[in-house]
């Protein structure tokens, strides 16, 4: 700020590296906030998140229930993402409507924490329902964050920015959900989940207050222009033609098209461990709050180191590549849960865990702001995000109908399998986009890839 104020203060001629100057300083105070934001929102998540499947299961939740805790949310989010992204494509500036949302979707923390008064018959249905409805503003605040994101953080610098959010918010986190766990084992049930959810709610205020202190700015960027013109659907239209308006434009971005099927693959059998995962720590080897708190440490220590090395690695093979080999690695990781017998072996595992899901996080994020085409990006992250979470309403399900059929091992080796061809597709996904080199165009290259992509 001195700065600005020394160049302010010169020749009529240096305005232009005045506002250079303004630019760089509404950065990286952007850039510090985002820091904090993040940091206190794992915060939040470190006293709430871990424990909620063990909760449930304390409430009497059945299997179905457990896997409901994973899909019910994203059967929401499908409900309000694309009428989210055309609402919040209304407001010039987005970080009032994001922060109104974050406080709408964080209100719901208190309404779990008085599920303990329900009759003991309906606690675990109401606990689901809860839950699930608490992402209607969740995903809508979701979207809203990301494109704001990708308005203020320029691409150059997004690999780093996000590693260090990641690595700080992951840091944040450690402490408090270890103390979390030994409180919630050694407090009475249900009185101690109810303290930590408050909590969680507190903490929560203060993200939201800080979250705010992002400097959007008044003006609209040229992307911003753009969109607004563009994105605006024609009512005078009838819905199937607009419907089909829609599907003719996402088409015609054949990159974003191609990225988000390997995505889906991906992110289903991502999303076909979720309960497994706990079912198998609490139901088969028997884990209290404490181990369940140990596993989240345990992952967040390898994701706290690993961030910054994930950012640099994508910044230097390229987004995609590094996606490759992060997803690689996320299909290993429900293999070693199938060769863990013991408590702390799925502990030592984790940090493993920890080392990919921090790539596999990081990369996703910056690659859909990179194939979303920025006069399109709102409502293309939206379409992204709706058909993750369509994927994830269904894939927990079929997780666990896997187990039913095959055992929770078995089931565990299939989530493993379909990870596997998620990579699979990535990697025939960069062989089209890789950077600096126009594998796209070398039509040697494109024989030697499966037929449907050249189509």
């Amino acid at each position: 700020m001195i700065l600005w104020r020394s160049r302010n203060q010169g020749n009529a001629r240096d305005q232009g590296n005045v506002r250079n100057q303004g630019n760089a300083s509404d950065l990286n105070h952007n850039i510090k906030i985002n820091i904090w934001h993040g940091a206190l929102q794992n915060l939040a998540n470190s006293v709430f998140t871990p424990f909620l499947g063990i909760f449930a299961i304390k409430l009497g939740a059945t299997n179905s229930q457990v896997a409901l805790l994973s899909s019910l949310p994203a059967l929401m989010s499908v409900a309000a993402m694309i009428p989210g992204a055309s609402f919040i494509r209304r407001f010039s500036t987005k970080k009032k409507i994001t922060a109104a949302f974050f406080l709408a979707n964080r209100l719901f923390i208190l309404a779990i924490a008085c599920v303990p008064l329900f009759t003991g018959d309906t606690r675990a249905a109401v606990l689901v329902a809860l839950v699930g409805l608490m992402n209607l503003p969740g995903a809508i605040a979701n979207v809203s964050w990301q494109s704001l994101m990708g308005d203020i953080i320029p691409p150059k610098e997004r690999g780093s920015v996000f590693a260090r959010r990641n690595q700080w918010s992951g840091l944040v986190g450690f402490l408090p959900t270890l103390l979390a766990g030994k409180m919630l084992d050694l407090l009475s049930f249900p009185s101690g989940y109810q303290v930590m959810f408050l909590v969680a709610f507190c903490v929560s205020l203060i993200e939201i207050a800080i979250f705010t202190l992002i400097q959007e700015g008044d003006a609209k960027g040229e992307s911003k222009v753009k969109e607004a013109a563009t994105l605006v659907p024609d009512r005078s239209q009838p819905v199937r033609k607009r419907f089909k308006t829609e599907i003719r434009t996402v088409l015609a971005h054949k990159q974003y098209f191609r990225y988000n099927l390997c995505s889906v693959l991906f992110h289903f059998g991502w999303q076909m461990g979720w309960p497994l995962f706990t079912i198998y720590q609490v139901k088969h080897l028997g884990a209290d709050n404490f181990w369940m708190a140990w596993f989240t440490v345990s992952q967040g220590i390898a994701s706290f180191l690993s961030y910054r090395w994930w950012g640099r690695y994508a910044d230097r093979v390229g987004n995609m590549r590094g996606l490759v080999f992060a997803t690689l690695g996320m299909a290993v990781n429900p293999v070693f849960y199938v060769l863990s017998s013991k408590l702390w072996m799925i502990a030592f595992f984790n940090l493993s865990m920890g080392f990919f899901v921090a790539g596999t996080v990081l990369i996703l994020f910056n690659s859909l702001l990179e194939v979303s085409p920025k006069e399109h990006r709102t409502k293309f992250i939206a379409y992204n995000n709706t058909l993750i979470n369509l994927s994830a309403a269904i894939a927990p399900f079929v997780g666990n109908f896997a187990a039913d059929l095959l055992g929770i091992k078995g089931a565990l080796l299939a989530t493993a399998a379909v990870r596997a061809a998620g990579a699979f597709a990535f990697a025939c996904y960069s062989g089209l986009v890789t950077p600096n080199r126009k594998v796209a165009a070398d039509k040697s290259t494109r024989r030697r890839l499966p037929q449907f992509w050249n189509k």
